[in-house]
């Protein structure tokens, strides 16, 4: 009896086993989503994505199989429906995805970035900040105050010394102002002299007063010129893209982020229609996530265009698990490992100089 029962004993352990051993190894269905340098649609998906999963389902010890999806949205929905186990691709962790599905631990952190072609300061750039409205309504203020002090000037002292000043008002009322003119640059050329009180009084207040104003427009004057030559007319910041045309991908969050600052955005299916786009002129930059940028960015075009990163709009990728999935343990713990050993960037890093 006894031997009986060790004999069942062992056969139910040994069925657990050998249950155990079914379920580990079976074949995970894996849905792979998105754009080059992650995913690459050739007959077999290679790319950054195909890569990392590689290293997971070795370092784990499971099969799989790809399942391909033309966006991340139809991957999702398979994802729900139990179609596949997991969703690999550059999936952009957020709360409104998380609603229906579970993420893993982030795998990369990105942003986007600006590519814009090169442009150089001309010299209408360097003289158009001196014709503009601000600059020409300062000019013309002080004409004016000129005028004032000229006239004044010439009703004090004028009228009173006609043939210093000259009977004629339009005489006499310039060379009111061409002493208020010596006067703030302080040339003194001596040719005009107050000699009344009034117009002593009216000197004197005036070369404090001008004395000011011409401190202020020449700091002013400087600034203008200090400002433009550092310009960039190369567009590297969200600021610069006021009325361009700014190529982005169909994302709600970017459109409104270029149209916040006043660009025309156009969406685009991926970052090689971007892309062409830029090389056909037909918009003026491209604002894109940075890797696909880094990856259709040639070498041969380095001179004619520059890619900038400036921490726009961070963002975490992930891969996508149905809610509960024993199997996004695993991969998490994997995903910590790699990115400790820094290996999900060389994979990164070789994919964008392969290209190159």
């Amino acid at each position: 009896m006894i031997k009986r029962t060790i004999y069942f004993l062992f056969f139910i352990i040994g069925i657990s086993a050998s249950a155990q051993t079914t379920q580990d190894t079976t074949s995970l269905r894996v849905g792979i989503a998105g754009s080059a340098p992650f995913y690459i649609n050739n007959e077999k998906p290679e790319g950054i994505i195909s890569d990392l999963w590689r290293e997971i389902a070795f370092n784990i010890d499971r099969q799989y199989t790809y399942k391909k999806y033309a966006s991340v949205e139809e991957g999702m929905q398979a994802t729900t429906n139990g179609d596949i186990d997991v969703l690999i691709g550059p999936i952009t962790i957020n709360s409104l995805r998380a609603e229906t599905v579970s993420f893993s631990h982030p795998f990369y952190d990105t942003e986007l970035a600006i590519l814009a072609p090169v442009l150089e300061l001309t010299f209408w750039d360097h003289l158009k900040p001196f014709l503009s409205s601000t600059f020409l309504y300062a000019v013309g203020l002080l004409l004016v105050i000129l005028t004032i002090v000229g006239t004044l000037f010439w009703l004090l002292e004028g009228r009173k010394y006609p043939d210093e000043y000259d009977k004629h008002p339009i005489k006499g009322i310039g060379g009111g102002i061409w002493l208020a003119i010596v006067t703030m640059t302080t040339v003194g050329y001596g040719d005009y002299a107050p000699k009344t009180i009034p117009g002593r009084f009216l000197i004197g207040a005036w070369m404090i007063i001008s004395l000011i104003m011409a401190t202020s427009f020449v700091a002013g004057i400087a600034t203008t010129f200090t400002v433009t030559s550092q310009q960039e007319k190369t567009i590297k910041s969200l600021a610069q893209l006021e009325g361009q045309k700014i190529a982005t991908p169909n994302y709600d969050k970017v459109l409104n982020q270029v149209r916040n600052v006043g660009g025309n955005p156009v969406p685009v299916k991926n970052v090689n229609d971007a892309y062409k786009l830029l090389l056909n002129e037909e918009v003026d930059a491209v604002l894109y996530d940075v890797v696909p940028l880094e990856y259709v960015f040639s070498n041969k075009e380095k001179k004619n265009f520059e890619l900038t990163k400036r921490n726009i709009q961070p963002q975490h990728y992930g891969f996508i698990f149905p809610l509960n999935s024993p199997l996004r343990r695993q991969v998490d713990l994997q995903i910590i490992q790699l990115r400790e050993d820094n290996e999900i960037e060389d994979i990164v890093t070789q994919w964008i100089n392969t290209k190159k």
